[in-house]
């Protein structure tokens, strides 16, 4: 319908240009742009999702998805200069789901996938905080990859000991995941606004950040 109505548009605009008296060639084309007739009436509109805003409450952050911090380290405060940004989507998910645990693991799984509410966030570390972030992730890797090493080892040689140093590697290893994990928790989720920990004080307390936040009175 919209191909229709663009040709019929353009041969009437061609006729009345058209000198009284003329006729149309029979050879003359009119060149009609290519259109998709089975195109959303939105294809051609670009959409943009910009930041909100975000509130320092206390030892957390208050923030509508998406949030994006300031070029400020979360950990010392610093200037992240030539750091690296991150972005992030992490999610929260309410605590009741645990209960389905009495049903059974994949219960919990499902369901979170069900429920739990994104947030994309981002963020800024700078270059030393960074640097020490990658050393961490490197300690863990070898911790896992001589996890593995003993673990073929123990099975190999039937050695109790080193079945104990697989099960310390192990607990090593989860401990490391958990450090290295995601810099920012979100831990609670109303109408919307989500409560993000993680930021250090340095950061908080940092004139930049504080002039961006938005006031106790202000809505996102």
């Amino acid at each position: 319908m919209r191909e229709a109505a663009v040709i019929l548009k353009i041969w009437k605009q061609t006729i009345l240009t058209q000198p009284p008296g003329t006729t149309m060639a029979s050879d003359e084309t009119i060149i009609v742009p290519e259109m998709n007739p089975f195109a959303s009436p939105m294809a051609d509109v670009s959409v943009s999702v910009a930041e909100t805003g975000y509130r320092v409450r206390g030892n957390k952050l208050e923030a509508r998805t998406p949030i994006q911090l300031p070029h400020v380290c979360i950990h010392c405060g610093d200037d992240a200069g030539e750091g690296r940004r991150f972005d992030r989507k992490i999610y929260w998910t309410p605590p009741w789901i645990f209960l389905l645990l009495l049903a059974g693991p994949i219960f919990v799984v499902i369901g979170s996938m069900l429920v739990r509410k994104p947030l994309q966030i981002d963020y800024a570390l700078c270059p030393n905080c960074n640097g020490r972030r990658k050393t961490k992730i490197a300690i863990v890797s070898l911790i896992w990859l001589a996890l593995l090493g003993c673990t073929i080892s123990a099975i190999a040689w039937e050695s109790a000991v080193l079945a104990g140093v697989c099960l310390l590697l192990f607990l090593a290893g989860i401990v490391g995941l958990i450090i290295c994990g995601e810099h920012f928790k979100a831990t609670s989720h109303t109408a919307g606004v989500f409560q993000i920990a993680g930021a250090k004080a340095p950061f908080l307390e940092h004139p930049i950040v504080q002039r961006q936040s938005l006031d106790s009175s202000d809505s996102f």
